[in-house]
């Protein structure tokens, strides 16, 4: 590869026209997604966590505001009380100051808000990469894979829980190596600001300072840093990061510490009892096998991110082994340490400890950012590499181009529904073997076709079990949302909508009249009950 300078021509314009154009691109699409099962739980999350800070602080806004009347329940007796809200109160606020009135707008202004994090997650994959390899193209090139990731690049504009927590570790695991390759008071003051908001989206942030902390020590330990001088730096990094874990999270205090530890509780023993499609048969989401999530990773996951991911896990265990008991030699070694712990450590306690997951891999989400370094540190070795046939380098760029051409065109083909995207791995009758369009975005598609194809002024839809299709008749035009009516009495309705979550397809309803499809796959029936 031409070797270029930092402060190259071609760098200070194509890294800014890079994320300009990614962020010009969100911009455009936002609105073209429907509304996720549970978005409206998430704002009913923030809405009573908002209330309950209003209450203290300005009652009278809290008063002033009907937004607010359907949230009679306090604090302390909400069931999802223990959930961090750093994410879904600040967006509950910006609601209400910029006083957006119709509903379908306060979703979209949610999905708006979770792109913009997720935005800041993929800057901060750029530099992860850019300052791994001392090479802007490279982090490029990270930035990329994660843009060109189909199902992730969907979610990251509705999926305000995992997307969001996915994004905010990659920022906080950013300035983790900042924090370790200079230990300074000010990086650990960063670190800590952002390794609590972290925390306080989801709890299971902390997994970011036990790796810090871990690590600062271990410098010390070889003497690459004075002790005390690491006692300072965790000092202020302690006292600062719990600090602010309080501070934006309401629920803690009460009882600061108890409030925590229950929280922790609460959540490494999720509390769903569901059941999943894997692999053909339906299983309870406390009794998945082990290989779950691992499975619903290499089947979701482009196909040349997981061998070059799968080549930087191996490098990267080599030159561990080599180094020994001082575990690496150089920064370099030092960054590929913390992102294997970051990948693999939340993996494998997932599968030793038996957590409860559904819905594929996307509690995992998080772990996503450290494996697609390791995958640009296998991709960066195979660029290396001089085997004896001269065309190597070529073939590799060639190839990698390719392949990302074809995920990209099928993204572009199947927009917005790139969240029931597959790879080869999956074989097969995939909708028959896994969960599709759990989230429930394809309704919105439903309804549209049937608002267009209706010309009856009311019409009444059956949708089966727990499904979001209600909330997104709101992304609807606002003069036809009046035009739909929800029953559960399939008896009673016009029309039958499904994601085929619910109900096998043997479903006796034979009026099929339209499909929504994704990479030709039907993840989503409308049948016309009533003729």
């Amino acid at each position: 590869m031409p070797d270029f300078s930092r402060s190259s021509p071609l760098q200070r314009w194509a890294v800014p026209a890079f994320f300009v154009a990614v962020f010009l691109l969100g911009l455009l699409i936002f609105r073209d997604f429907g509304v996720s099962i549970d978005e409206n739980q998430q704002r009913d999350i923030g809405m009573i966590s908002l209330k309950h800070v209003a209450q203290k602080i300005a009652p009278n806004w809290v008063e002033g505001d009907y937004n607010f009347v359907k949230y009679q329940t306090p604090l302390a007796e909400f069931y999802d009380r223990d959930y961090g809200v750093a994410f879904e109160t600040p967006v509950s606020f910006l609601e209400r100051i910029f006083k957006i009135a119709d509903d379908g707008d306060k979703f979209l202004f949610r999905h708006f808000c979770t792109f913009l994090v997720c935005f800041g997650g993929l800057i901060a994959i750029f530099q992860l990469a850019r300052r791994r390899f001392n090479d802007w193209r490279i982090g490029l090139l990270a930035a990329l894979w994660m843009l060109l990731t189909p199902r992730l690049f969907a979610e990251s504009f509705y999926n305000d829980k995992d997307a969001v927590f996915m994004a905010m570790f990659a920022i906080a695991t950013n300035t983790a190596v900042r924090l370790l390759l200079r230990p300074t008071l000010r990086r650990a003051l960063v670190h800590a600001l952002v390794c609590a908001i972290t925390i306080d989206v989801r709890i299971m942030g902390v997994l970011l300072p036990l790796a810090t902390l871990g690590l600062l020590s271990w410098r010390s330990f070889r003497g690459e840093l004075r002790w005390a001088q690491l006692g300072k730096i965790v000092a202020v990094y302690l006292v600062v990061m719990a600090g602010v874990v309080v501070l934006l999270w309401p629920y803690l205090w009460p009882a600061p510490l108890h409030n925590f530890v229950q929280a922790f509780k609460n959540m490494s023993a999720f509390r769903w009892g569901g059941t999943v499609l894997y692999r053909g048969s339906m299983v309870l989401a406390t009794e998945l096998p082990w290989h779950y999530a691992p499975v619903w990773m290499g089947i979701t996951t482009p196909i040349l991110y997981l061998v070059a991911g799968l080549t930087g896990i191996v490098l990267v265990i080599r030159q561990l082994l080599r180094a020994q008991w001082r575990l690496w030699h150089d920064e370099g070694g030092l960054q590929d340490l913390l992102f294997l712990g970051l990948f693999f450590g939340p993996l494998l306690a997932v599968i030793v400890l038996h957590s409860v997951l559904y819905d594929g891999w996307r509690q995992l989400y998080f772990i996503y950012p450290a494996f697609l370094l390791l995958a640009i540190r296998g991709w960066v070795a195979a660029a290396a590499w001089r085997p004896r046939w001269a065309g190597w380098p070529r073939a590799l760029y060639a190839a990698t181009a390719l392949s990302m051409l074809i995920v990209g065109a099928q993204m572009v083909r199947d927009h917005p529904l790139q969240n029931v995207y597959f790879n080869l791995l999956a074989g097969a009758n995939v909708g028959e073997r896994f969960e599709m369009d759990y989230w429930g975005l394809g309704y919105r598609q439903d309804l549209e076709y049937i608002i267009a194809n209706e010309p009856r002024s009311v019409v009444k839809v059956f949708a089966p079990g727990p499904s979001p299709a209600e909330f997104n008749r709101l992304m609807l035009p606002a003069d036809q949302r009046g035009r739909l009516q929800f029953t559960d009495k399939p008896e009673e309705a016009d029309y039958f909508i499904t994601n085929y979550r619910w109900h096998p397809e043997s479903y006796p309803y034979p009026h099929e009249v339209h499909q929504v499809r994704a990479d030709g796959r039907r993840i989503h029936s409308v049948f016309r009950l009533r003729w």
